[in-house]
């Protein structure tokens, strides 16, 4: 797996690592990086990624998760397909087309963090087009 500077990616601390690791895998298709074990060989960190840039580090909470307050956006590439791989119990909203020209998949996480995932519309389409539609 290529290795980059990343300028930006989200940790989030999780409840059970393993699970959360594997929800993303099965669920977002996304790919293990790099795992670090600690003492005991205990997961002390997770670094996992769905497409470039989309970059994960998921680390084991030390206290309870507050994740309300935040979503996490991804550029997505087939919303509806991902939607039927998805628990429903893991879908809050959609599949939604939105007048910003984007289909839209809102997912929460085991963690409860939510996940909108958006897939471009029409391809081409000017800003100004866009806009026309608000």
């Amino acid at each position: 797996m290529e290795a980059y500077p990343m300028p930006m990616f989200v940790k989030m601390e999780v409840r059970d690592i393993e699970r959360s690791v594997k929800w993303y895998k099965d669920v977002l298709e996304f790919n293990e990086v790099y795992c670090h074990r600690g003492a005991e060989n205990q997961i002390v960190m997770v670094h996992i990624r769905g497409e470039r840039y989309q970059d994960l580090m998921l680390i084991p909470a030390g206290s309870p998760v507050l994740p309300e307050g935040f979503t996490i956006n991804l550029q997505w590439k087939d919303v509806d397909l991902t939607a039927k791989r998805a628990p429903e119990s893991n879908i809050m909203e959609g599949p939604a087309d939105r007048p910003w020209n984007a289909r839209e998949l809102v997912l929460i996480d085991p963690d409860g963090y939510k996940l909108t995932l958006s897939e471009l519309l029409h391809r081409g389409m000017s800003f100004d087009e866009v806009r026309k539609g608000f």
